[in-house]
């Protein structure tokens, strides 16, 4: 196994072969790197073939946090204590995967090498004196990694669910006929049909220009209203975004000339994911914006791209699952190298992995948490 800080050292073709996911590929990693290279160390566990043409064979990108981020994954939080409990010493964890659209994965081209490479990564981190090792969203589906972290010792519990809809047919219209039953068809229909109403226009933005200061004010604003104590995003992270992920989509609401909503996605591999949203809080919703900018256009280009599903991610768990979006688990693994704190939280997430459940349950269904 070998380790690398930049994202140069790889290929985007190498990459897609191994990975066959977007948020792994070359442009959303460069992303990644670049937009938080200065508050974390940014790792690349990796493993090549010489005897193949020094072919990749097992890759696996990881962070140790320097600074908070928001919106990033801190176990302190998940497991209870916050930065002052047993499980809180957040710089010093290697966390798998990748932020803004949080997923974590380990890949090889021989799955029954899974467990080893986690266990070389994990020796890698001993060494280097960190304390974990945390995977902050496992999908459920990921039957290889899963059973290479049960065997590498892992402790697991339910985070969250990832939304999600597998789209098809030639446009809209056929989607929403032949593949939602009729409660989310006519909520969909509604939606549209109140946009349409709105004299609000959809656009591409193909060039962010002095949009880019828009779209910060309004996740700006996102952040304000769910209490976030600091933005994730400035306008340069736009910008960013722009420059470094050439497949991508920014869709705006504008009302005249004045952009009043947007979403931004990335797509790869048939899939697209929903990342970001934002409106101008003085403008009232009555038009769906939400809905439209969020969910009915992103569907709308998928199906132009030909990607057969849509990522919305964590959150929003009714306007989702009303709309008839699916969603796969999203699993928290974690393993501390010193085996009494391992226990403790081994202790903590079998309590948590039944209590997160029920909660999102009855977020699912509508139902006041307990």
């Amino acid at each position: 196994m070998r380790v690398t800080e930049s994202i140069a050292d790889f290929s985007p073709e190498e990459l897609d072969e191994l990975t066959a996911d977007c948020l792994f590929g070359k442009q959303y990693l460069s992303f990644v790197e670049e937009e938080h290279g200065s508050r974390a160390r940014v790792l690349y566990f990796y493993e090549r073939d010489c005897a193949d043409g020094n072919r990749l064979t097992a890759f696996a990108p990881a962070y140790v946090y320097r600074e908070p981020i928001p919106l990033t994954f801190r176990l302190g939080d998940f497991a209870g204590g916050g930065d002052a409990g047993p499980f809180g010493r957040w710089a010093s964890h290697l966390a798998l995967g990748v932020p803004v659209r949080l997923r974590s994965r380990v890949f090889t081209q021989d799955p029954t090498a899974t467990r080893d490479f986690l266990e070389q990564i994990t020796e890698w981190a001993g060494q280097t004196g960190l304390a974990a090792v945390v995977l902050p969203f496992v999908l459920g589906s990921d039957a290889a990694l899963r059973a290479g972290l049960a065997a590498a010792g892992f402790a697991s519990a339910f985070y969250e669910g990832d939304f999600y809809l597998d789209v098809s047919g030639g446009d809209i219209e056929e989607f929403l006929t032949s593949a939602l039953a009729r409660g989310p068809r006519k909520r969909f229909k509604n939606d549209i049909n109140h946009f349409l109403s709105s004299g609000l226009t959809v656009c591409d933005i193909a060039e962010l220009g002095p949009d880019a200061t828009v779209l910060a004010d309004q996740h700006r604003a996102l952040m304000e209203r769910y209490n976030r104590p600091a933005v994730e995003f400035t306008q340069e992270s736009f910008e960013r975004f722009e420059r470094l992920v050439a497949d991508r989509r920014f869709i705006g609401v504008r009302s005249g000339d004045d952009l009043i909503g947007y979403s931004m996605s990335l797509y790869g591999h048939g899939t697209m994911h929903v990342l970001r949203y934002g409106r101008n809080d003085e403008v009232q919703d009555d038009s769906r914006i939400y809905i439209n900018v969020g969910y009915v256009e992103p569907i709308k280009r998928a199906i132009e791209l030909g990607c057969g599903r849509v990522h919305w991610g964590k959150s929003a768990h009714r306007v989702k699952t009303l709309r008839g979006c699916r969603h796969e688990d999203g699993i928290v693994y974690a393993r501390f190298l010193d085996k009494r704190v391992h226990r403790d939280l081994s202790d903590v997430f079998s309590r948590l992995d039944v209590a997160n459940r029920e909660r999102f349950q009855a977020l699912t269904s509508g139902a006041e948490p307990s």
